[in-house]
């Protein structure tokens, strides 16, 4: 009896061979869907691992009851991208530590790899920032903090999209909220689906990025201080 956490990758089909060989003894298998606006339907994903699989909803995951399970038969929780990406994901693990429960961890790509893509070097982004979903009364901003601090150490900043956020928005949101701590934006770069075959990178000025793009998407606000091969790769991966 044994907990399986495992990463799908970026794609529907990127799960590991390995992955997917312990799935088909599965008793249940449910997927995390509620962190990241998923590039495939769910029946995709069944169609693809051809397997029956149990959606779970924000308080479902965070209530973590379905790890009882468990106790009595392997279970496994699909995770779009990396397994422990989120500090939900590793909570499970120190209850299962905690409770004597048998785990196995399953890597896979994530968004923090795939953004290599966009020819920035990996070792030159700072903290990662999420943008939540304004709402009418409720509209912070310590998103734009992590920017600044970035900027003043030149390094970039990968800008992580709260599901259900429509580019559109996430560009107005991000303007005000640089325009309330003073920085200047420049280019930046809005990347759509990467890891898939038709992913899409836009390098350009806030509002010459086209809204209309493919989810998931991320932002990123580069360095002011781009290495020459930074400047070359973005000149030739972006926009095209």
């Amino acid at each position: 009896m044994t907990f399986y956490l495992i990463g799908l990758g970026l794609t529907v089909g990127s799960i590991t061979i390995e992955a997917l060989e312990t799935l088909k003894k599965c008793k249940k298998i449910y997927l995390e869907g509620y962190t990241i606006d998923f590039p495939y339907e769910l029946s995709e994903l069944e169609n693809q691992l051809k397997l029956k699989i149990v959606n779970l909803n924000r308080e479902e995951v965070e209530g973590e009851k379905f790890l009882e399970d468990a106790k009595k038969q392997d279970i496994a929780l699909l995770i779009y991208g990396a397994p422990l990406a989120a500090t939900t994901h590793i909570s499970m693990i120190l209850k299962c530590q905690k409770e004597e429960i048998k785990f196995n961890i399953f890597e896979n790509a994530s968004i923090f790899d795939a953004i290599s893509e966009t020819g920035l070097q990996m070792y030159k982004f700072g903290k990662t920032a999420s943008m939540p979903k304004w709402q009418e009364n409720f509209t912070p901003d310590s998103f734009a903090e992590i920017i600044k601090d970035n900027l003043k150490i030149k390094a970039h900043t990968l800008l992580l999209v709260d599901i259900g956020l429509e580019l559109e928005k996430a560009k107005e949101q991000l303007r005000t909220a640089c325009g309330n701590h003073k920085i200047y934006l420049d280019k930046v770069l809005a990347c759509s689906k990467m890891g898939a075959s038709n992913s899409k990178i836009y390098y350009e000025k806030l509002d010459n990025i086209p809204n209309e793009i493919d989810k998931p998407f991320c932002i990123v606000i580069p360095s002011t201080n781009l290495h020459e091969m930074e400047k070359e790769a973005l000149s030739e991966l972006a926009n095209v």
